[in-house]
């Protein structure tokens, strides 16, 4: 059949079977190629239910550069938008296109935007009150989410972040749905909200508020009343409290957390709280714990702590003995716990069995495993559960006993362990439980035993971006560059020290290890490197 036969029968179904095909296909791509293309098609593809929500983030900044990209986004905002505006209830941008997209639309009905890929000093410049997007929406806008990409660490980028924080809540005066975050790499060196008057100026009408915070004092900022219609709270924390300053400061930074804990008020509406801190705490019995207590009206509760420096272990009967009783709504309770640095000298380590039994008995399904790790004049255990099927978008760090699973969510991974050697089934293994895994850090200290063990199979990890270092042995950099055990057909970003690149590289001549790093935009070492790389260097890294 020829094209045009093949033309002419399509547009001879029925708009609702049309309709029912374009469902399945990206609207982007849909509006692209059909509008002003054909009337019935163009009708159809324009359908008011169908423009209610566009997704543009296929138009990536990275491409900013590309004419052909400026070609396509041309086409849509000022051929294609100007004719669906009104429909639009929803959009999902990278930020750097907002102004571009923006410019010429009303969008008289949008209600919810997405902004991703926002530098620091773009948020910055976007949430500002006298930038136009602030002006045109910040009393239409019921459902805001923000996504800022930033890796630099320095002073004057957290103040301006700080800033960003404080401007986003003051300026939209009716959102209902607030979701503000921070690449999951990127890490807080002190609070973002500690300078929040108590008078500020919030959206009260916030019902739903997912945000990325230092410490739980912040969390605890935002329960003091002024978010009285707060249903769903969802908090990811860099700390309960920073370890090393709670060594130093305890009586303060208790004392300050206790009056912020107790000036917590109307929470009775709040129904969801999701609590996840990434950096081990001692204050789950002092501190979480109380926190949970004062929520009593909860409905569902999600809780992700590295509990530390401990003489008994997190299990079913303990927090059915210290949270859940105090817990009479509570219909929903996912976890995931890591209780490390456990001290049971002279007691019998327990197997996990027995603890996944404690949580069965409760009518709760787990998984989970336990390891010990050795450190000065001492063998410290780590006991790891999580709740099944687990819907998180985080896991702790896992270590050797680590037992497999589907981890469909998780796109950020570390693995953490200093006494056991990893043979290359662990590492397939973990292909296998994380699929759409973009980030893998590793810190393994010890060598592998089977140095030259014949593989099976190569490991593929399809989807990951960065593979960073820290601390490992020399042999894990060969398990993942050679490609006679590893295929990385997306990495562009690599973490490492030099010395131990260079040695699995050959002086970057080796064929075994080319094709993985074939595609890195960026190499960060945290070694002493030559003043200047040689020629060899270049060649095997053609896109730095």
């Amino acid at each position: 059949m020829n094209l045009d036969n093949s033309s002419i029968s399509i547009v001879d179904l029925p708009d609702e079977m049309l309709l029912s095909i374009f469902n399945k296909l990206s609207n982007f791509d849909v509006l692209y190629w059909l509008v002003g293309v054909n009337k019935k098609l163009d009708n159809i593809a324009r359908d008011r239910k169908f423009t209610q929500s566009i997704d543009l983030t296929s138009i990536s900044s990275s491409e900013k550069d590309d004419p052909k990209t400026n070609a396509i986004l041309d086409r849509f905002c000022l051929y294609i938008l100007p004719r669906i505006d009104n429909n639009v209830k929803c959009l999902i941008i990278d930020g750097y296109f907002l102004e571009r997209i923006l410019h010429g639309n009303k969008f008289f009905n949008l209600q919810r935007i997405t902004l991703i890929n926002l530098d620091m000093n773009m948020a910055s410049h976007i949430l500002n009150e006298n930038y136009p997007f602030v002006i045109n929406f910040k009393q239409k806008l019921s459902e805001l989410i923000i996504r800022i990409d930033c890796e630099d660490p320095s002073v004057s980028m957290l103040n301006l972040l700080i800033d960003i924080y404080h401007r986003t809540f003051a300026l939209f005066s009716n959102l209902k749905y607030l979701d503000l975050d921070v690449n999951n790499n990127y890490f807080f060196s002190k609070s973002l909200l500690s300078g929040l008057s108590s008078t500020a100026c919030i959206s009260s009408s916030i019902t739903h508020l997912c945000i990325k915070l230092h410490n739980i004092d912040d969390c605890l900022r935002l329960l003091d009343g002024r978010l009285n219609q707060l249903h769903t709270y969802i908090v990811k924390l860099e700390f309960i409290h920073d370890p090393e300053l709670l060594r130093h400061y305890p009586s303060e930074i208790t004392h300050n957390a206790s009056l912020l804990l107790n000036n917590t008020k109307n929470v009775e509406k709040l129904k969801c709280f999701s609590l996840c801190a990434c950096v081990q705490t001692t204050e789950l019995d002092s501190l979480v714990i109380p926190l949970v207590h004062r929520l009593s009206h909860l409905e569902k509760l999600t809780l992700s702590l590295r509990v530390s420096e401990r003489y008994s272990y997190i299990d079913g009967t303990y927090l059915e003995n210290s949270l859940l009783r105090q817990m009479p709504y509570l219909q929903t309770f996912f976890f995931d716990i890591a209780t490390e640095y456990v001290y049971i000298d002279g007691q019998v380590r327990p197997y996990f069995n027995d603890i996944r039994h404690t949580f069965i008995q409760r009518g709760y399904n787990v998984d989970g495993y336990i390891d010990s790790m050795n450190s000065i004049n001492k063998i410290w255990n780590r006991y790891h559960v999580y709740s099944l099927p687990f819907h998180m978008e985080y896991i702790h760090p896992i270590s050797h006993g680590f037992p497999g699973g589907m981890f469909i969510n998780v796109a950020n991974l570390r693995i953490r362990d200093r006494s056991n050697s990893f043979e290359h089934s662990f590492f397939a293994k973990i292909s296998r439980s994380f699929p759409l895994l973009r980030r893998l850090s590793i810190q393994i200290k010890i060598e592998k035993k089977e140095k030259s063990e014949e593989v099976s199979s190569i490991i593929e990890f399809s989807r990951l971006v960065e593979l960073k270092y820290v601390s490992a042995h020399i042999d894990y950099v060969e398990q993942f560059l050679s490609d006679m055990k590893t295929r990385l057909p997306s990495l562009i970003k690599l973490i490492i020290r030099y010395e131990h690149l260079a040695t699995i590289t050959e002086n970057f001549r080796r064929n075994a290890t080319r094709i993985n790093c074939a595609k890195l935009k960026s190499i960060e070492f945290y070694d002493e490197t030559p003043m200047v790389h040689s020629k060899d260097f270049y060649l095997y890294f053609p896109l730095l």
